[in-house]
């Protein structure tokens, strides 16, 4: 099987030494991807700057910075490969920088060069990212062999109300399967995950282990039985 992984967080600059990110590390991408090359998977990583990276020489592994990076190569490795499964895990940013405004001078964000820390207050100003999980399946119909890969989501949230985590979870309606985490689940000893799929009772995961044990179950059973039927 086929795999293409993203795994780590996207960097959106101010300058060239600053930077909006968040929490993500890339661990339990490496975890994920280590597991499937064990199991004679082809595995492709996409990878965040500074984000942990799979130990396996058999993985390959490609590093994006920001938003508009990480969607122009998930686009070119979706258009010009068949991938059996999709793990779409990196932390990507809701909002990238639209402009920065420095005291009486404005800078927008292409702009490279560190801004002097004596130039006075800032202002970032952010624009709206779509969401790349929703374009996935049409990156991989642009190619010459338009496919269909099993795509799983990951839904990280912050809140005890199991309401709000449902709702959170059913915007990824285009996913196959949903991973869904709480940071109240996640410390040094430990990291608990549900895979949620429609129509389904919730399956647990004690830790990164497990929950890629599971995945790889899941996508092998998918890919049998398009076999199968095929």
């Amino acid at each position: 099987m086929k795999i293409l992984l993203t795994m780590g967080a996207t960097r959106e600059y101010i300058d060239s030494v600053r930077f909006i990110t968040n929490l993500s590390t890339g661990r339990t991408g490496c975890v994920i991807a280590g597991l499937l090359a064990s199991k004679g998977c082809e595995v492709v990583s996409l990878v965040g700057q500074g984000a942990l990276r799979p130990s396996s020489q058999e993985i390959k592994t490609v590093e994006f910075s920001d938003f508009k990076d990480l969607d122009s190569k998930m686009r070119a490795l979706l258009s010009k490969n068949i991938f059996d499964a999709v793990i779409h895990l990196a932390a990507v940013s809701d909002y990238s920088v639209a402009s920065v405004s420095v005291g009486a001078k404005n800078r927008w964000s292409g702009v490279r060069g560190k801004i002097d820390s004596k130039a006075g207050s800032m202002t970032v100003t952010f624009k709206k990212n779509f969401k790349i999980i929703d374009r996935i399946r049409g990156y991989c119909r642009i190619g010459a062999n338009p496919y269909n890969p099993f795509l799983v989501g990951f839904k990280l949230t912050d809140t005890r109300s199991s309401a709000e985590i449902n709702k959170a979870v059913k915007r990824l309606r285009s996913a196959d399967l949903v991973v869904h985490n709480d940071l109240s689940g996640i410390s040094e000893g430990g990291h608990i995950f549900n895979i949620c799929r429609n129509g389904e009772k919730p399956v647990y995961c004690m830790d990164e282990t497990q929950l890629a044990k599971k995945l790889y179950t899941a996508i092998k059973a998918h890919t049998s039985g398009m076999s199968a039927r095929s």
